[in-house]
């Protein structure tokens, strides 16, 4: 199935949650070939207003940030009624993919640095990034977490996720919202007391990440504010970085308990959190300091290249719907006549992007995650209970990803075998599958499938699901499997 019509030609699924689908796609008559991120809403959704008015929010405050620590928005088109976002694509992986390779934290020199590229590019988005009336957005990501922060190849950090950022500018559609929206254990306390957000949400959210970065481990703070800093110095008290003096790994923690101080007045802005990790980073030896670009090279390339590959075929094998629903909206990409004015942004000339070909990267893997995880909108991040789920086919299963198995690993689902990663089909609900690995062990795992749900494979007979805690699987003897070991 060549999925290619207009000015698009799809390439690869990198992502599908319950309201969108994140595609890989090629312009099509542009002469250097190069690729973008299309984030596509769904058709059940497209009468959902409020899903609709934060998807276009999204869009139109990305587009107003202009920082090489931000994934770039070039236009937010109307394709038949249905909002189809042109963003970068960046080519690397999620600092929470990352963490499954190094259990016991980043090598330091990375963390910080891609901290304080964070905190960066969070101080331009609140205090630079301006409207058609030149005043400051005042942009609150509101999810900063590690899944949200991606390394490219280069040696970029790059944010994404702004599905429930909240900002002033002329022609916001979104309402704001009463329900706490964000991810624990990194939202600041006061956004559970319906304290109005302000920037020290995201300085919080970025030293709660910090932590975990150097760590491997998720800091576990207390809401009551007599504990919750006695908490934070216990914790903070077993951080070491190999190669960082003793009086500069006490300014790291230090930072750290500011950056995520139960007092709010108590937080540096970002752009002082930025510059103290900037002290702080070259105080580690530099025989144990990596630069970003280096570790992008060594470790997020192999990654990124070993990435599970879901074409439009892979897709479409699995889902009829997928099949349809990706014709659909590529037969619809036939120029850009569809475009309401209002909604479309500028569209940078090819001929310009071409000569910036470097900082054209493209949303990866984890972006599979994060639209699994969180959605388009603000109601699965906030786990609103009045969310709407998507819809269940006619035989009442939905679709689950299973990532990073082995391709010669054979999976049961239900009584359909599969090989490797990609998609199936369960009932919602507690289930089982069953695996067989290359070596014959043979494995069956618990999984309570929803929509949208994720199930990756951290190794030794362990998965995650939806990146909770690795669980183990539980052992079955070679007779209980209907079927030889593949091999």
């Amino acid at each position: 199935m060549k999925l290619a019509g207009g000015p698009f030609e799809i390439l690869e699924i990198l992502g599908e949650g319950s309201f969108g689908t994140v595609c890989v796609a090629r312009v099509t008559g542009d002469p250097l070939r190069r690729k973008v991120a299309l984030k596509i809403l769904k058709s059940p959704y497209t009468r959902n207003q409020k899903i609709l008015n934060r998807t276009r929010d999204e869009a139109r405050l990305l587009s107003r940030i202009n920082h090489p620590n931000v994934v770039r928005v070039e236009r937010l088109m109307d394709v038949g009624g249905r909002p189809v976002i042109v963003m970068e694509h960046v080519q690397g992986v999620s600092l929470d993919q990352l963490l499954l390779r190094f259990k016991d934290g980043l090598p330091a020199s990375i963390a910080i640095e891609v901290m304080r590229h964070t905190c960066l590019a969070l101080h331009v988005a609140f205090n630079e990034a301006t409207g058609d009336d030149g005043r400051a957005l005042r942009v609150i990501h509101r999810d900063i977490k590690p899944s949200n922060i991606l390394l490219s190849i280069h040696g970029e950090a790059k944010v994404v996720d702004f599905g429930i950022a909240k900002g002033d500018f002329e022609g916001r559609e979104a309402e704001t919202q009463s329900v706490v929206m964000g991810s624990r254990p990194y939202m600041a306390p006061e956004r559970l007391d319906g304290i109005s957000d302000s920037p020290s949400v995201d300085v919080y959210s970025s030293g709660m990440s910090l932590f975990e970065l150097l760590t491997g481990r998720t800091m576990s703070l207390s809401i009551n504010p007599v504990t919750h800093d006695q908490a934070m110095n216990r914790q903070l008290a077993y951080l070491q970085v190999p190669g960082m003096p003793a009086e500069a790994l006490e300014q790291l923690r230090s930072v750290i308990r500011r950056m995520c101080s139960y007092d709010r007045e108590q937080r540096p802005s970002a752009f002082d959190a930025a510059h103290a990790l900037e002290a702080v980073v070259y105080a580690i030896d530099p025989v144990q300091r990596l630069t970003l670009e280096d570790f992008a090279k060594s470790t997020v390339l192999p990654i990124y290249e070993s990435r599970p590959k879901i074409t439009p075929d892979d897709a479409a094998a699995y889902s009829a719907s997928d099949d349809e629903f990706l014709r659909e909206v590529t037969g619809q990409l036939t120029g850009t006549s569809n475009s309401k004015p209002g909604l479309a942004m500028s569209w940078r000339p090819y001929v310009f992007l071409g000569g910036a070909a470097a900082v054209v990267l493209a949303l990866f893997v984890a972006v599979l995650i994060r639209e699994l995880k969180n959605g388009i909108s603000e109601a699965e991040a906030s786990g609103d209970p009045t969310k709407i789920e998507a819809p269940a086919a006619a035989d009442g299963k939905i679709e689950v990803k299973f990532l990073l198995f082995p391709d010669d690993a054979e999976i049961t689902i239900d009584g359909a075998k599969r090989r490797g990663s990609g998609l199936g089909r369960l009932l919602p609900g507690k289930s089982t599958f069953e695996v067989v690995f290359g070596d014959g062990t043979q494995v069956r795992c618990p999984v309570t499938a929803n929509p949208g749900t994720a199930v990756r494979y951290v190794g030794d007979t362990k998965i995650s699901v939806d990146d909770a805690p690795a669980a183990a699987c539980e052992p079955m003897a070679p007779a209980e499997h209907p079927s030889p070991p593949p091999g």
